[in-house]
């Protein structure tokens, strides 16, 4: 009888131990989804508008596998239409920064907070801060 309650809370210690830390990976997952775009901001002077940059911002966070998934990013501009830009994502094991990598460039890192139904991104390229802020679609 001791034997066989050893055992079990041999088990239940094992299965306890080994539990995967759900908080950070459903941060991650929190990024599957449609976003749309509704402000971008470069140093603190807003882009998106009907008369200003950017017209329109969907942002597509397709299944993360792992740590990695695909990506569709769709940007019209108020010169030059659409821009479409495929490629994939890659989150850090904190699950605060996005790497976004188009398949004709380089990546951009971008811290991240999910509040809600509110995602926001932040990174600095060429010393230029970028905030975007979404809303789930």
């Amino acid at each position: 009888m001791k034997s066989i309650l050893w055992f079990a809370l041999g088990l239940l210690l094992t299965i306890t131990a080994c539990k995967k830390d759900e908080g950070s990976s459903t941060n991650c997952m929190k990024l599957e989804g449609t976003w749309v775009g509704t402000s971008w901001k470069e140093d603190d002077e807003q882009f998106f508008g009907d008369s200003i940059y950017i017209i329109s911002n969907f942002l597509e966070f397709k299944k993360l596998d792992g740590t990695q998934g695909d990506v569709d990013w769709k940007i019209t501009y108020t010169l030059g239409g659409l821009v479409d830009v495929i490629g994939s994502y890659s989150v850090n094991e904190s699950c605060d920064e996005v790497i976004i990598t188009p398949k004709s460039g380089a990546g951009t890192t971008y811290a991240f907070t999910i509040n809600g139904d509110k995602l926001t991104l932040e990174s600095h390229d060429y010393n230029v801060h970028v905030a975007q802020e979404y809303v789930r679609q």
